[in-house]
C-alpha cells in the first residue's frame, strides 16, 4: 500500500467535498424543481374546483305571455350553499353564436336550498337582476358557465370550450343551432316549447342531467319529468245567467278529477273563479262566472307537472225570436237566435258539414250543421218544423247554423220540384233565388271539359238567347262526378248558392237533375237528314250549304261518330241498331235531331 504525502490527502479530500456539494446542490435543486411543479399543479386545480360542489344550469326560462318580465336563470349547486367565486355566467346569441352578455359570480353564493336566481327585476328574490324586461333572448341561443371573469368575455366573443364549467344550448321551438352545439361540445338543444306552452313553462334539469319543459319551480324542486299530470279536467255547461236584450253574463260550470294530489293555481283571463278547490278536493267542479255575454276567454291551471289551458268560446244570451218562413229568416240579425216555426222542405243534403238546404213558399237558406246537433234521418221531400239556431253569413251566403235536432219530419214525400226560371233572370237578381231549387232549359259546353270533375266551373247557355251562367261542381259527394257531360241534355235542375260577394252558381244535386226536353231545337235553316230510319248512309243538308259539323252520341249521351263538314251523304253503317241523337253546327247555329238505326 503506497502512503500519500499530507498535502496531497488534504487535496484529495477537498475535491471529493465539492463532488458531493455539487451533488448535493443539483438534488436540492431537483427537489425545488418538483416542489415548485407540484405547487404549481395544485393551484391550478385549485382554481378550476374553488367549489367543492359542482355549479349547474338547474332552469332557465325566456319566454312568457306578452311582454316578458319573469325570465331567470336558475344555478343549483345540490341543496348546498356553496361559493360563486371564479365563475362567470354568459350568454350566447345563436344568430352569430358569440356572446351578448357576461354576469360575474364572484362574492356571490347559493342560498341556504342551493339555489341561485339570475333575471328580471320582477323575479322574487333575485340574486342579480339583469333589468326590467327581455333581460334573456328567445333562442335559438345558449347560457353557459366559464371559470374566469366578465372581463373574460367581452360582448361578441364566441362560443368555446375553453374554461367552461357547463352549458346549455336552448329554443323556443327553433331550428337546432350546430354552430352553438358544436362551440361548447353540446349535442342536444333543449326546447322550451316541448309541449306546446312556451310561454307558461321553463327548460328544468332532470336528474339524469338532460333537460325537460315544465311549470316554472324558481328555488323549488324541479318537476319529474317522467310524471304525468293525475288532473282532468273537462267543460260541462256554459249558461246564460239571463237572457235580456242589455248585456248579459254567462257561467263555465268544469267538471275535474284526479285533484288533491297537488297545490294547483287557478287564473282565468276574466269572470270569477269559484266552486271546488282541486288542491284539496279530490272530484268536484270549478264555476267560471260573471263574464260578459259575446267575450270569450282563457283559464289556465298550474301545478306540478299539469298546466292545463283551454279557452272558451263566447256565448250570445240573446232572446230567442220566433219566425214563421224562411223569408223573415233571411231578412233577420247575424249572430241573432231564432226559431223557425213554419214548416220547411228539404230539398237537398250532404255529408260536408252536415248540411241541408231547405225551402218554403217564401224561399230557401243553408242549414249549416257543422257540430252534427241534427241526428234524425231526413229525406228529400220532409217538412221539417221548428228548427233552431243562429243567423250566419259565409262568403255573402245566409246560413242558418242549427244548434238542436228538430225531431222526426212533420210531414213527408213532398214533391218540391223548383221553380222554372231563365238564366237572363238568374243574373239580373242571383240573391232572389239563393239556395232556390230551380229549373233551368239551357245546355253545358263540354269542349273544354267534356266530363263533370269536382270543382270546377262549367258554362251554361240558352241557344235563343246567348244567356250564359255558372254551373259549379260544389256538391263532390255527387253521382255524375266522374261521368261525360251528354251534350243533348237541355233541361237542369239544382240549387243557386254563393261563394264571395257576388259570386253566384247553379249546381245540380244528382243525375237524376239532368234530362232532355225532346228533340225541339232546330235553328239552322233547312237542315235534314235522309233517310230516317237509316241503315247504311244518311244524306245531311240545309239552306245555305255551308259547313256543317255533325256529332251523333247514342242514348246515353257519348259521342259514338263525328263528321267534319258533313253536307252530302254520310256512311252509318258501323252503328248499331238503335236510336241516336245528332247534334249538328253551322255557322254558330245548332239543330238537335234523333236518328233511328236499323
Amino acid at each position: 500500500m503506497k502512503i500519500l504525502p499530507n498535502a496531497k490527502i488534504f487535496n484529495l479530500f477537498l475535491f471529493y467535498a465539492k463532488l458531493k456539494l455539487i451533488e448535493m446542490k443539483k438534488i436540492t435543486l431537483l427537489f425545488s424543481f418538483l416542489a415548485t411543479g407540484v405547487l404549481f399543479a395544485q393551484n391550478s386545480t385549485s382554481v378550476k374546483n374553488a367549489n367543492s360542489v359542482p355549479i349547474v344550469i338547474n332552469e332557465i326560462d325566456v319566454d312568457q305571455t306578452s311582454t316578458d318580465a319573469m325570465e331567470f336563470i336558475e344555478l343549483y349547486s345540490d341543496g348546498v350553499p356553496t361559493s360563486l367565486d371564479g365563475l362567470v355566467v354568459v350568454l350566447f346569441n345563436g344568430t352569430d353564436d358569440a356572446s351578448y352578455n357576461a354576469i360575474d359570480l364572484s362574492g356571490f353564493s347559493t342560498d341556504a336550498d342551493g339555489y341561485f336566481l339570475i333575471g328580471g327585476t320582477a323575479i322574487p328574490d333575485v340574486d342579480i337582476a339583469l333589468g326590467a324586461t327581455n333581460v334573456l333572448q328567445n333562442g335559438p341561443d345558449a347560457v353557459a358557465i366559464y371559470f374566469g371573469s366578465a372581463a373574460d368575455f367581452p360582448n361578441d366573443t364566441p362560443a368555446t370550450e375553453t374554461s367552461l364549467s357547463s352549458a346549455l344550448v336552448y329554443g323556443t321551438n327553433d331550428a337546432n343551432d350546430t354552430g352553438l352545439l358544436v362551440a361548447l361540445g353540446e349535442t342536444t338543444q333543449y326546447d322550451e316549447d316541448l309541449n306546446g306552452m312556451q310561454e307558461v313553462e321553463s327548460i328544468q334539469r332532470t336528474a339524469d342531467g338532460s333537460y325537460c319543459a315544465g311549470t316554472p319551480s324558481p328555488r323549488a324542486a324541479n318537476i319529474d319529468c317522467n310524471a304525468t299530470c293525475a288532473l282532468s279536467v273537462s267543460v260541462i255547461s256554459l249558461v246564460c245567467d239571463a237572457i235580456t236584450t242589455e248585456i248579459d253574463t254567462y257561467t263555465t260550470t268544469l267538471s275535474f278529477t284526479g285533484g288533491s294530489t297537488e297545490t294547483y293555481l287557478i287564473t282565468t283571463t276574466t269572470g270569477t273563479i269559484s266552486g271546488d278547490n282541486p288542491s284539496i278536493v279530490a272530484n268536484g267542479t270549478i264555476v267560471l262566472s260573471n263574464v260578459p255575454e259575446g267575450i270569450s276567454f282563457d283559464y289556465t291551471i298550474t301545478g306540478g307537472v299539469c298546466t292545463i289551458i283551454n279557452t272558451i268560446d263566447a256565448e250570445t244570451c240573446e232572446p230567442v225570436i220566433t219566425v214563421t218562413t224562411i223569408a223573415e229568416l233571411r231578412d233577420g240579425d247575424l249572430g241573432q237566435e231564432y226559431i223557425l216555426a213554419g214548416e220547411a222542405f228539404l230539398t237537398f243534403q250532404q255529408n260536408f258539414r252536415n248540411q241541408k238546404f231547405i225551402e218554403d213558399q217564401t224561399a230557401a237558406i243553408l242549414l249549416d250543421d257543422f257540430n252534427g246537433n241534427i241526428t234524425t234521418p231526413f229525406s228529400i221531400g220532409d217538412g221539417i218544423t221548428g228548427l233552431r239556431g243562429f243567423l250566419s253569413e259565409f262568403n255573402g251566403m245566409i246560413q242558418f247554423a242549427v244548434i238542436t235536432d228538430p225531431g222526426a219530419a212533420t210531414s213527408v214525400g213532398n214533391n218540391f220540384t223548383g221553380e222554372q226560371v231563365t238564366l237572363a233572370e238568374l243574373t239580373a237578381n242571383p240573391e232572389n233565388f239563393e239556395s232556390e231549387l230551380v229549373i233551368l232549359t239551357t245546355t253545358v259546353d263540354s269542349s273544354v271539359n267534356p266530363e263533370w270533375f269536382v270543382d270546377i266551373e262549367y258554362t251554361m247557355e240558352e241557344d235563343a238567347t246567348g244567356d250564359q251562367y255558372v254551373f259549379r261542381t260544389s256538391f263532390f259527394d255527387a253521382d255524375y262526378i266522374g261521368s261525360e257531360i251528354n251534350p243533348l241534355n237541355n233541361r237542369y235542375t239544382g240549387i243557386i248558392t254563393q261563394r264571395g260577394n257576388d259570386n253566384y252558381f247553379f249546381t245540380s244535386r244528382s243525375m237524376s237533375d239532368f234530362a232532355s226536353l225532346g228533340v225541339t231545337e232546330n235553328n239552322i235553316a233547312g237542315f235534314t237528314m235522309n233517310p230516317n230510319p237509316a241503315s247504311s248512309q244518311v244524306t245531311f243538308s240545309t239552306i245555305a250549304s255551308e259547313i256543317l259539323n255533325v256529332a251523333i252520341y247514342d242514348i246515353t249521351g257519348k259521342e259514338v261518330m263525328y263528321i267534319a263538314d258533313a253536307q252530302g251523304s254520310v256512311t252509318v253503317s258501323r252503328l248499331s241498331s238503335g236510336v241516336y241523337f245528332v247534334s249538328a253546327t253551322e255557322n254558330g247555329r245548332k239543330s238537335i235531331a234523333k236518328l233511328v238505326i236499323e
